[in-house]
């Protein structure tokens, strides 16, 4: 059901998959998605994993959250969007220090740090607020600043304060 769904009916079914697997113990469902998504190759597998996993997470999962942030890097950028939006419905100090160490990480690319600075803007707290406006005062990436002040404005920053 993760690979051979038509792409116009995917929307609909993992609402329908959400709704029976939040019904089940959340060790016995996310366990095998977060294998799922650690081990599988095939594109449209890992795109509905990371969707799903956001979904019937409950609570603090330190696993799920590292495959969710290693995803963000998915060779396939709607994989690496899942991720992120699956990150901002789990919330959390874990998610918001991960995503942070992603925001810090100069290697990583400009696209997934920005999904992580997106992110940090709907679940992050003074921590984030910090580092991001950090970012913007110090980075010579239009991209990253851009992204980091929308960020900010989200957590209830000032631009006067920021800029």
């Amino acid at each position: 059901m993760l690979s051979n769904v038509p792409t116009d009916k995917s929307h609909q079914i993992r609402e329908e998959i959400v709704d029976e697997l939040s019904a089940t113990d959340d060790a016995t469902v996310v366990v095998p998605l977060v294998e799922i998504l650690e081990e599988s190759t095939q594109t449209a597998q890992r795109r509905n994993t990371a969707w799903l996993l956001g979904r019937v997470t409950d609570g603090d999962h330190e696993r799920v959250i590292e495959a969710l942030v290693d995803c963000m890097d998915d060779d396939d950028q709607m994989t690496g969007q899942f991720a992120a939006t699956s990150l901002a419905e789990l919330d959390g100090e874990t998610v918001e220090k991960h995503l942070l160490e992603v925001v810090e990480d100069d290697d990583r690319s400009t696209q997934v740090r920005s999904q992580a600075i997106f992110t940090l803007g709907k679940v992050g707290g003074e921590d984030s607020r910090e580092a991001l406006e950090s970012l913007i005062d110090d980075t010579e990436d239009e991209q990253l600043r851009k992204r980091a002040f929308s960020a900010v404005s989200k957590l209830g920053g000032s631009a006067g304060d920021v800029l």
